[in-house]
């Protein structure tokens, strides 16, 4: 914090800068960027100060320009460029908790010096990630000259460096200049936010207008200069998920961000902002719904998929303001924002039949409809009798949320699809969404729906492509349905990224299908093939089958010999080596959670201590699940093919004490062993390595099959083995 007044704070010389720099008074500042939905820090901006002895910390608006009047920039850039690399080579030395962090180059910069070249070197020199330090050029320095700075920036990412564009909007702002320049992300500028009564809803479009067309374009965007709940809350309402501003955090003294970062009160990992930003995807949730249900973005991705509808809105189920995103003219013009004059409007113009207008309105109460909404968190779909122009139909609504719909994010997605005829009813009766929640991918209703109209392959080769999410179910319980609906949510952006151009379905919990006209058969297999591999690198394995068909008619018939191939291949990969894949996946993501979860650090120190073997034992299939594993225990089940009673056999004869061996084998009747559990709901034994240590082992039930056991040795003092625990 600042420690002067304006009225305190002299008029400076140039001596007396450069006196303050050779004595060391200038220095730099860090404010953090942060995730406005979560609260996370994903990243720092570099900062000059002057810290004077007498006047305190000046800010640079002070010195900056008698710093340009005399060009001297590039000399004070050069030290803060290098002390930010001093700073980020301690962090990782001394094993802090990093975030990239960026400093800022000048047009002055640009000219005097080779500033990819100045910074790949500096990066050397210390051993820093590129991946940690990033670039800001203000719009202007970019407009100016940019064919000097597109090269640079080239440049810059030759040496992994990316480059955020600053300051956008504040000076040129021209929307075409953003298709030629190469940069990761722009930074907003603060009079974006510099909103009044006056101005504020032509402001919000444009903002909104820009970090649409900045997402369509897969350039990131980073708001600056928020500094009150209400701006943030109308960026995150608008999209925009990164923001910079003294609303999170004023500029902090690198001890203050240290000490920040090392406390993690945020509760959540830290995100590498130059990775997620070249992965050009960070918009996407973490469910895998991929924009379909969140701000005015989710009007497009529906515009696309429901060429159908008649209107795409956003409704504002805290205010009820109601904005139109596109509206056919069968539907009446509402003067008016208002959500409650819309639906009167509807009643009153007879696109809801007079005899469900009670029901209609009834339905769409707002203070009702947003108590379901934001108790459920589920969408809804209903649907009215009409007489949209005195013809006799019904009428869709489809009211969209996310899954953290609330008073933080209180907008929905309307789509009103119109003059729908009562024969539909009758014919479907399960008239729902097209699309699955989870994944937003095509579902089982539409699935059934485009193989019943052959019409739509008519004429055309296609090619189906089945397609089994391996394991899920072990996922499911051992890790969680939270574990499972992201593992599935991978495959379905997998699909998405091999297969754009195609229908592509969720049909069933861990089945999906690709209809597509847009590839041969090679083709398939080959795109089916990458599809695997990148998977199969996230953790997930999968099973596929295909077949070809010429037309609808022979669409049942090739569907039919994919899903019978997709099945040989799953019953293939569990004979092979489904077992010690599925081990070594599950155990893989159990430690990922554990090492990346801040409060489970002492949990994986405690277990690790207190409990040397954990597994779920199927004794009727002799199969396993870790929860904790040795790596002696992992060798020896990998040598008897994943067999537990084996492996404990080899683990009885290397590692169990000469006289406790001929009880421990009792251990291997699991007829014996699950009597036991059943009869007194846990069995003990406890014997002595042969180190001397001794051991107890707990067998207990398992809630999710009445075969599954759960098997924990445990590290204790216990008295000598007693051969009674074994007795009928």
């Amino acid at each position: 914090m600042d420690r002067h007044s304006d009225e305190e704070t002299p008029t400076f010389t140039l001596d007396d800068i450069s006196h303050a720099f050779d004595d060391g008074e200038f220095c730099f500042y860090l404010q953090p960027k942060c995730n406005a939905v979560t609260g996370a820090i994903v990243g720092m901006e570099a900062l000059i100060r002057w810290d004077h002895p007498k006047y305190g910390v000046i800010t640079p608006d002070r010195f900056i320009p008698l710093l340009e009047q005399a060009k001297m920039v590039t000399r004070f850039d050069f030290y803060i460029w290098r002390s930010v690399c001093e700073m980020l080579a301690r962090w990782q030395r001394e094993g802090r908790n990093t975030v990239p962090v960026s400093v800022n180059v000048s047009m002055t910069d640009i000219d005097a010096v080779d500033v990819a070249r100045t910074l790949g070197d500096m990066l050397d020199r210390y051993g820093v990630d590129p991946g940690l330090l990033q670039v800001e050029i203000t719009e202007s320095v970019i407009a100016q000259n940019f064919e000097v700075v597109t090269s640079t920036i080239h440049d810059l990412h030759e040496c992994g460096i990316a480059v955020l564009m600053d300051d956008f909007g504040s000076a040129y702002s021209s929307l075409n200049m953003l298709k030629d320049i190469n940069v990761e992300a722009i930074k907003l500028d603060m009079k974006f936010l510099d909103l009044n009564s006056d101005n504020e809803a032509k402001g919000l479009k444009i903002v909104e207008a820009v970090i649409d067309m900045a997402y369509q374009l897969r350039i990131g965007v980073i708001a600056e200069g928020a500094q009150t709940a209400q701006q943030v809350n109308q960026l995150r309402e608008l999209g925009c998920i990164y923001i910079q501003g003294y609303f999170f955090f004023k500029p902090l003294t690198v001890e203050q961000a240290e000490d920040l970062l090392e406390k993690r009160s945020d509760c959540h990992q830290f995100w590498n902002i130059s990775r997620d930003l070249r992965q050009k995807d960070y918009r996407k949730s973490h469910s895998g719904r991929a924009l379909l249900e969140s701000s005015s973005v989710a009007a497009h991705a529906f515009e696309l998929l429901e060429k159908g509808v008649s209107e795409i809105s956003r409704l504002n189920l805290m205010t009820g303001e109601y904005r139109v995103i596109r509206r056919d003219s069968v539907l009446p013009e509402v003067p008016s924002d208002d959500f409650s004059d819309y639906c009167e409007t509807l009643v009153d113009e007879r696109i809801i039949h007079p005899r469900d207008a009670m029901k209609f309105l009834t339905f769409m109460n707002l203070p009702d409809l947003r108590h379901r909404l934001f108790n459920d968190r589920r969408s809804v779909f209903t649907y009215f009798a009409s007489e949209i122009e005195a013809e006799s139909g019904i009428v869709a609504f489809s009211i969209l949320v996310s899954d953290e719909v609330g008073a933080d994010d209180p907008w929905a997605v309307v789509l009103v699809e119109t003059n729908l005829p009562f024969d539909l009813l009758a014919r479907d009766l399960q008239i729902g969404y097209r699309q699955d929640s989870l994944t937003g991918l095509l579902n089982r209703n539409a699935y059934d729906a485009d193989v019943r109209r052959k019409d739509i392959f008519a004429g055309k080769s296609v090619v189906c492509m089945y397609v089994d999410l391996i394991g899920l179910h072990e996922v499911n319980n051992h890790l969680g349905h939270a574990k499972g609906d992201k593992t599935l949510c991978d495959v379905a952006d997998a699909a998405r990224a091999f297969f754009g151009d195609d229908r592509i379905y969720r049909i069933g919990g861990d089945e999906f299908v690709v209809l597509s006209s847009s590839h041969t058969l090679e083709q398939t297999r080959k795109q089916a093939s990458y599809m695997a591999t990148q998977l199969r690198d996230r953790g997930c394995e999968i099973s596929v089958g295909m077949a070809a068909a010429h037309g609808g008619d022979e669409l049942p018939k090739a569907i039919e010999q994919a899903e019978t191939e997709m099945r040989a291949a799953k019953k293939a990969y569990y004979a092979q080596n489904g077992n010690r894949r599925q081990a070594r996946m599950l155990n893989e993501k159990l430690e990922g959670i554990l090492v990346h979860s801040q409060d489970m650090e002492q949990l994986l120190w405690y277990l690790h201590v207190r409990y040397t073997i954990a597994y779920v034992v199927d004794l009727r299939a002799d199969t396993h699940r870790p929860i904790v594993s040795g790596q002696l225990f992992l060798r020896m089940l990998r040598e008897h093919g994943g067999s537990f009673k084996e492996a404990m056999q080899a683990y009885c004869d290397e590692m169990v004490a000469p006289q406790c061996r001929s009880s421990f084998q009792l251990l291997f009747d699991y007829e014996f062993v699950q009597a036991r559990v059943r009869a007194t709901g846990a069995l003990q034994y406890g014997y002595t390595k042969t180190n001397g240590e001794r051991i107890l082992i707990t067998i207990f039930p398992s809630r999710n099959s009445a075969h599954e056991t759960i098997w924990v040795f445990s590290k204790a003092d216990l008295p000598q083995v007693e051969e009674e625990l074994f007795d009928d």
